[in-house]
């Protein structure tokens, strides 16, 4: 799993590295001090559309990586509130998707799906040309 940055943020990759604060290699920002790979930066990339709104995306990931770690508290009185962690990147998420908004519009010929059976809050009556 490669691990490429430059710090001249000439590649969009580059960018989100050092926005997310994943620069140095094997000090990242994930909860293991893992770093993004350039593979899961570039699907980022891919699914939102514009480096911008993968710092969003990845923002978005590092807190559901550190929601899932609990909170201790060690019998000396020292403490480690990692929720703290998880909300700090989620607050960054917001500020970027609020800022940039999320990622990419559905394709040409994308179409929403509609429901039509006995469910259906938006059909009066089911006819054949819904079915």
């Amino acid at each position: 799993m490669a691990f490429t940055y430059s710090d001249a943020l000439v590649l969009d990759r580059d960018r989100v590295r050092f926005a997310i604060g994943d620069t140095p290699p094997s000090a990242g920002p994930k909860p293991d001090d893992g770093n993004f790979t350039d593979a899961e930066l570039a699907g980022l990339l891919d699914l939102e559309g514009s480096w911008q709104r993968a710092v969003a995306g990845a923002f978005e990931a590092l807190s559901a990586m550190w929601a899932k770690h609990v909170t201790f508290i060690a019998g000396t009185g020292m403490q480690s509130n990692q929720s703290d962690i998880a909300n700090s990147y989620r607050t960054s998420a917001k500020e970027w998707r609020d800022k940039y908004g999320y990622g990419k519009e559905p394709s040409a010929g994308s179409e929403p799906v509609m429901r039509a059976d006995g469910y259906s809050d938006d059909i009066d009556n089911v006819t054949s040309e819904y079915l």
